[in-house]
């Protein structure tokens, strides 16, 4: 485990990486399961820099176009002008976590629920969509570091951030790894196969997607989490990021 003094360490590059170079970003990719918000959280705490869940812009989208017009989820070019100008902001919380606010009324939870979930897997798949959505991810980074989370947050949206990671791990773990997500969700079981199911369903979507489809970006670190704790995948990772910018 790292000593204290090499954890302030680290802090103290991380504040003066923003004052004599650009900021400090890094991304973390991987299929649903793998461990990545639950590990971009804990990261961004570590290096004291802001979180930053792709997927959740993807879950305002679909969440402000049921509201407001459904009769669109089949529309590219008029879902591509609701992405273009969505009145979205996100707030770093407590411990890292992510607020969502959508015209000004927080949606944090209710983005969480299996209709917004389908839904954004819908509106996800429109090249015009996702281009609109990349803007709006690179803009909500605002110029500052931020540990950012995804499906192509390290081959697409910011293919240049200096540290890249793609997480992956066992179908079977990702699988009891939702359960218990959405168990502490919605207070009630989903079956695990009906979990598997969908896991396995999504990855062939998000994996044959034309645009931002999920791949390991050029010059990630693979980190296979399925025998590894969230705290030993974030100890790898700022081994990485300090022997890379002390070197």
């Amino acid at each position: 485990m790292p000593s204290k003094t090499l954890k302030l360490r680290r802090r103290t590059q991380a504040r003066r990486h923003a004052g004599t170079q650009a900021p400090l970003v890094v991304t973390i990719d991987g299929p649903a399961g793998a461990g990545k918000s639950t590990v971009a959280k804990l990261l961004a705490k570590a290096l004291g820099v802001a979180y930053l869940d792709t997927g959740a812009t993807y879950r305002a989208l679909a969440f402000a176009v049921l509201q407001e017009h459904p009769e669109v989820l089949a529309d590219e070019a008029r879902l591509a002008l609701m992405a273009r100008y969505l009145p979205l902001r996100l707030e770093t919380g407590r411990a890292s976590s992510l607020r969502v606010f959508l015209n000004g009324v927080e949606i944090t939870r209710a983005i969480r629920s299996q209709e917004i979930s389908e839904a954004a897997a819908q509106v996800s798949q429109y090249p015009a969509v996702r281009a609109a959505m990349v803007a709006h991810q690179r803009a909500l980074a605002g110029g500052r570091g931020v540990v950012v989370e995804g499906r192509d947050t390290g081959s697409v949206v910011f293919p240049d951030a200096p540290y890249k990671f793609f997480l992956d791990a066992d179908l079977a773990v990702r699988a009891q790894r939702r359960q218990r997500e959405l168990l502490e969700l919605y207070r009630e079981p989903t079956p695990l196969a009906q979990i598997r199911q969908e896991l396995h369903f999504r990855d062939l979507v998000d994996q044959s997607r034309p645009v931002g489809r999920l791949i390991k970006p050029r010059g990630a670190l693979v980190i296979d989490t399925t025998h590894l704790t969230a705290q030993h995948v974030v100890r790898r990772m700022l081994q990485r990021i300090g022997r890379a910018r002390l070197s």
